[in-house]
């Protein structure tokens, strides 16, 4: 039980991306053909993502995540609808073949429900929805908030997603940090984030692919509610 709840745990920081990322010390990198990304301003990049996000109102899209557990040799994907609305309500609603699991933040509380994995276990944690830093559950703040100290930046190179041009960028933390690196790839026309991945200090890698991306959708407040369901456990996160 102790090691189900500490992956639930790890996870928690990971659930929400960021597309917001502004760092002003910066590197360019190589392009993945070799040729360097010459003229491309990584500060401009980000901080054009910054005020992208910060004025959506919400995010709705289709996502395909993989987890790659290292340390327990394990893998699994996923995949579903993913809606966001503001820094505090969030949910991933998953499909076939994990079609009753889900991710949700109500703007008062977390939840984590895994029936394909876990029956009968919801994880519950208390959250902010207006506070910065460490606390964030969403995570695309978070990293932005502590992205212009804490993370240098780089272009790694050009990259075509589902037809959508990108850039994509690798962020490493300079100091203490739960991940060793984030990777973007952000869209060159709509500066929207098509895919993430978070590598955490345990060396799990998350990525995460968002496609059919619908900004500023009208998500009801309903689809952010949750109740466990008749028997389940409720563990505090």
């Amino acid at each position: 039980m102790r090691q189900q709840l500490y992956i639930h745990r790890r996870g928690l920081a990971a659930v929400c991306v960021a597309v917001a990322l502004l760092v002003p010390g910066v590197t360019h990198a190589q392009a993945s053909g070799g040729a360097a990304t010459s003229g491309t301003d990584v500060r401009r990049i980000l901080a054009r993502a910054d005020s992208v996000y910060d004025a959506l109102t919400s995010l709705q899209a289709q996502f395909e995540q993989t987890i790659d557990v290292t340390l327990l040799g394990r893998s699994t994907t996923g995949s579903g609808t993913w809606y966001q609305k503001g820094r505090g309500r969030f949910k991933m609603d998953f499909g076939p073949p994990k079609a009753d699991d889900e991710i949700v933040a109500d703007g008062q509380h977390l939840w984590l429900y895994y029936p394909s994995t876990h029956p009968n276990q919801v994880i519950r944690s208390t959250i902010d929805a207006n506070v910065t830093g460490a606390g964030m559950v969403d995570l695309q703040g978070r990293i932005f908030d502590e992205a212009a100290e804490g993370y240098d930046a780089e272009i790694e190179g050009r990259e075509t997603l589902d037809g959508h041009g990108t850039l994509r960028i690798l962020l490493t933390p300079t100091g203490e940090s739960p991940y060793r690196h984030v990777r973007v790839w952000v869209d060159a026309d709509s500066y929207l984030v098509r895919k993430f991945e978070i590598m955490e200090d345990n060396e799990t890698l998350r990525t995460v692919v968002l496609r059919d991306l619908q900004p500023n959708q009208r998500i009801p407040d309903a689809t952010f509610s949750f109740k466990p369901p008749a028997g389940a456990d409720v563990f505090e996160g």
